[in-house]
């Protein structure tokens, strides 16, 4: 609990009406979209750097633990308060603040949603490419904190090749500017790298610069259907082996089409065991050739059916499928865990080989989801919290899972981030060497340990 004079502090940084403390209020900001929770002492509402500036001050100070929070849309625990302390909101902090077509950048508050920018910017012909499946919720400083990816991953790569440059409060209270607007940036250490995706452990950002870049003039959306999620997979390989990079390479299994369906009625193949959406982009006169490649390979390696979308009803029709997919499976069971290991391309098929298995062995439902392009996998693992019993077979699906993951040269997380739900996991994947590093490399950003404690590096 804080003590008087703490919360008297916070009232004077940002007004009484922006310092929650009931316990209804305390409540909303327990949870992320997770299962996991924990009880904030405060929970604070910011609209400005300077603000934030000096709420941590007066946390390092007292040695008061705070956690971030955007849309608290996350799926590892990152802006759960377990260690109780202060939550900051960023949400008021929602200002595009400039929008640069010439020199194709713009700038934005942590507030902005994902696609608020994307909207903002495309009158002017660009695009922020960057699209995770949560951009009408997810908050652009939440994308930077887990370094979000998104469908067109494969081709345009994820959040740290579109960020310039940050403004950031550190959890001393001061507040540095890294990196630019313009490239090639002045020289200075390359520390952008090291603070996109750190979970909101190094810096709260209050300004980020993104690159943004000109519209495709020309897009072709196709949807390959496949007996069974292995002819897929191996589709995936071969298409990259061949030289084609496509804009988006998206796999959903049977389970998910199934519900998607029964939600939307859009004319998904319900017996298919496998479907991968692919679109390429470019210019025209280049397009018609990828595609006829694309659809080739795909037949060569089992589908059934490659169906091309002839306008752009159709094509948004397959969107609204893939985008929706989460919700549409997610109602078939109370609870689900929705993971993101990921792994080599070239070991995509052996992975989903893995993850049924693994289903079949635990007798837990999984819905299959993929960013295929770049392997990075989405088993939905579905469930009732109520039953313990499931809920034991279900945390050893997770760790099979996770296990495979790195067994077939992967990672733990591919986007959605360590924070406390993979914590544990970590000891697999790294050696107390690697793990010692990271500390050292927190506490010369953190010494007291205050912002986002216990989270994404496991503490020695």
């Amino acid at each position: 609990m804080l003590d008087r004079d703490t919360l008297s502090q916070l009232v004077r940084i940002v007004g009484e009406g922006n310092v929650l403390t009931s316990e209804v209020s305390l409540a909303t900001y327990m949870y992320d979209a997770t299962l996991l929770y924990g009880r904030p002492d405060a929970v604070v509402f910011v609209q400005k750097a300077e603000e934030i500036a000096a709420i941590l001050k007066l946390a390092n100070a007292k040695k008061i633990p705070v956690t971030p929070r955007g849309a608290g849309m996350g799926l590892s625990g990152g802006t759960v308060p377990h260690r109780g302390g202060i939550v900051v909101v960023m949400t008021r902090m929602n200002r595009i603040l400039e929008i640069d077509p010439a020199n194709r950048v713009a700038v934005v508050e942590p507030g902005v949603t994902n696609m608020e920018l994307q909207k903002a910017v495309a009158p002017y012909g660009m695009v922020y490419m960057p699209d995770p499946a949560s951009q009408k919720v997810s908050t652009m400083g939440g994308n930077f904190g887990e370094n979000a990816g998104g469908m067109r991953g494969i081709k345009y790569g994820v959040t740290k090749d579109h960020i310039l440059g940050v403004e950031l409060v550190l959890p001393t209270g001061d507040i540095v500017q890294i990196g630019g607007k313009w490239e090639p940036i002045a020289p200075e250490l390359n520390l952008l790298s090291l603070l996109i995706g750190s979970e909101g452990t190094l810096g709260i950002a209050t300004k980020i610069i993104v690159r943004l870049t000109p519209q495709p003039p020309a897009i072709k959306t196709m949807l390959a259907v496949y007996n069974t999620l292995e002819e897929a997979g191996n589709s995936v390989s071969q298409i990259i082996a061949h030289g084609i990079i496509p804009a988006t390479l998206e796999l959903m299994d049977n389970k998910v089409i199934q519900a998607v369906e029964d939600w939307l009625h859009i004319g998904l193949p319900l017996e298919a065991g496998a479907v991968l959406l692919i679109e390429v982009d470019g210019w025209e006169a280049g397009l018609d050739r990828q595609a006829e490649k694309i659809i080739e390979l795909c037949r060569a390696n089992g589908a059934i059916e490659v169906q091309l979308a002839r306008n752009a009803a159709e094509r948004d029709n397959l969107w609204l499928a893939r985008r929706t997919a989460i919700g549409a499976i997610a109602r078939l069971r109370p609870s689900y865990d929705l993971e993101d290991a990921t792994v080599p391309r070239t070991k995509l098929p052996e992975m989903l080989r893995r993850v049924a298995a693994v289903a079949e062995e635990y007798n837990v439902p999984i819905g299959m989801l993929a960013h295929a392009g770049d392997g990075n996998l989405h088993p939905l693992v579905l469930f009732d919290e109520r039953d313990r019993e499931e809920m034991e077979r279900v945390h050893k699906t997770r760790g099979e899972i996770f296990k495979a993951a790195l067994d077939l040269g992967g990672t733990l997380s591919g986007e959605h981030g360590i924070g406390l739900a993979k914590l544990d996991f970590m000891p697999l994947a790294f050696t107390e060497a690697d793990l010692d590093f990271m500390r050292r490399e927190r506490r010369a950003f953190d010494p007291n340990g205050i912002l986002n404690a216990g989270k994404f590096i496991p503490e020695a």
